[in-house]
C-alpha cells in the first residue's frame, strides 16, 4: 500500500491480486487537517476501484470457461455501460467517513501514527530527499510534525499495522 501526501490531501493506493491472474487497484482520496499539536484528522473524499486487468495465460484451467463467459458477456454490454466500467467504479465518500490519528514518531525516513484505539501504522518514506527536514526546537516539535507532513510532498509506504506492541 502506498500513500502520497501533498497539499493537505492524501492518495492511498492498494494493489490487489486475485488467483495470480486478476489485478486491480483501489485508490482512496482523503483530506488531512491539523486538529491539535500532534493530532490530525483524515476525511475520506472518494474511493475508486479500477477495472481489473486479467492475465489470460495465468488463469487457472478450471476457471478458463467461466472467464470466457464473463468476458463475452462484458463485451455485449451497451457502450455507455462498458465505458463506465472501463473507467472504474467511483464511490463518493465526502463527509461520510473520517478518523483521527496521533503522530507518535516522525523523521526523514519513518512516520508512525496511531489511531484512536492505539493501533500503530508504520510508514516508510519511499523517496528520501537529502535532509529536507530541518531540526525543530523541542518546544515546536509538535506543531512541526503535523505541519511538515502537510507542507512537503511526501510519499510513504505502509509497512505494518499488525504489531500492536511495537513503537513504545
Amino acid at each position: 500500500m502506498d500513500i502520497v501526501i501533498k497539499d493537505s490531501s492524501a492518495k492511498i493506493t492498494a494493489n490487489m491480486k486475485l488467483l495470480n491472474s486478476i489485478e486491480s487497484k483501489f485508490i482512496l482520496s482523503t483530506k488531512l487537517s491539523v486538529e491539535g499539536p500532534l493530532r490530525m484528522k483524515e476525511e475520506y473524499v472518494e474511493g475508486v476501484l479500477e477495472s481489473p486487468t486479467i492475465n489470460e495465460e495465468t488463469v487457472p484451467e478450471q476457471l478458463r470457461g467461466a472467464f470466457g463467459q464473463a468476458d463475452s458477456t462484458a463485451q455485449q454490454l451497451p457502450v455507455p455501460i462498458r465505458d463506465v466500467v472501463a473507467s472504474g467504479l467511483k464511490i463518493p465518500l465526502s463527509g461520510t467517513f473520517q478518523r483521527l490519528f496521533m503522530i507518535s514518531y516522525l523523521d526523514d525516513e519513518i512516520l508512525i501514527i496511531r489511531d484512536t484505539s492505539g493501533v500503530p501504522e508504520v510508514l516508510t518514506r519511499l523517496d528520501v530527499p537529502p535532509s529536507t527536514m530541518a531540526e525543530p526546537s523541542p518546544e515546536s516539535w509538535c506543531e512541526y510534525a503535523c505541519q511538515s507532513i502537510l507542507d512537503d510532498y511526501n510519499q510513504w509506504s505502509l509497512k505494518s499495522t499488525k504489531n500492536r506492541g511495537a513503537c513504545g
